[in-house]
């Protein structure tokens, strides 16, 4: 059976050491995870489990002008914001155990999915990491883009344990913080949720002005607004220094 759950949030960035900076001053850990060579970008990471933050941004300015967005629609949009100097949400991953058959599925219901492809990258301590992954060519709405897929060398236990070894998956001076729920501000909430619930096979639960996907016990909400974005993630777990606080980053916001 395929499994499909929530593996990280990427958030397009235009000076990692000042956003790393900015969530240790609040003791939340992040981590300079290396660069993607093919694409010129490079990241920093924020373990909260299996499920963690990407801080993207573009680490080699030639290679990145010559991505186009059909090479990796979610790196292409962090690169386009790096050059407009914007800083924000870019869009989920969902990690599947399968991930050619979830590519078959989607194929097969017309959606405009990329070829998979091998991914790499040397870690700060030169260790490579792999995975295979594909991108949808397409948007939800205007600015909207879709999530894209993931799989993982390995199975979860392993990597939990392997992420913990390496140091990489810690306990925050801020506390036992865990991704809650994503917000999406959308024009038309309960449309775009059912865009996104069709995509993962999972159902959408709905009233007058929000909607709600339940994804192994994290949540995707949308509600109306004129931004089609993802505009804010929320925290469980923090400590009483923490707790009830937001952390912006321009239009990055995470509330805990």
């Amino acid at each position: 059976m395929v499994e499909l759950n929530w593996d990280h949030t990427m958030v397009n960035i235009t000076d990692l050491n000042a956003a790393i900076k900015v969530f240790k001053k609040k003791g939340i850990v992040f981590e300079h995870g290396g660069e993607h060579k093919r694409w010129g970008t490079g990241n920093a990471l924020g373990y909260f489990g299996l499920n963690y933050i990407e801080l993207i941004t573009v680490a080699d300015k030639k290679s990145a002008r010559t991505v186009k967005r059909t090479d990796g629609s979610a790196v292409y949009d962090a690169i386009q914001d790096y050059i407009a100097g914007t800083q924000r949400f870019n869009t989920i991953a969902i990690r599947s155990n399968d991930i050619e058959k979830t590519h078959q599925r989607l194929k097969e219901k017309d959606v405009l999915v990329s070829e998979i492809e091998e991914g790499q990258r040397l870690d700060p301590h030169g260790q490579l990491i792999s995975w295979k992954i594909f991108f949808i060519n397409d948007y939800l709405a205007p600015d909207l883009p879709y999530p894209f897929f993931i799989q993982w060398a390995g199975n979860d236990e392993n990597r939990l344990a392997e992420l913990t070894k390496q140091g990489l998956i810690v306990d925050h001076p801020a506390g036992n913080l865990k991704v809650l729920a994503a917000e999406f501000e959308v024009a038309e909430p309960q449309v775009i949720a059912g865009k996104l619930g069709e995509l993962l096979q999972l159902p959408v639960k709905t009233d007058s002005k929000t909607a709600l996907i339940e994804l192994n016990g994290r949540q995707l909400r949308f509600v109306q607004g004129s931004q089609n974005h993802l505009t804010s993630l929320e925290f469980t777990g923090a400590n009483e220094e923490l707790r009830n606080q937001t952390i912006k980053i321009d239009k990055v916001v995470f509330n805990f």
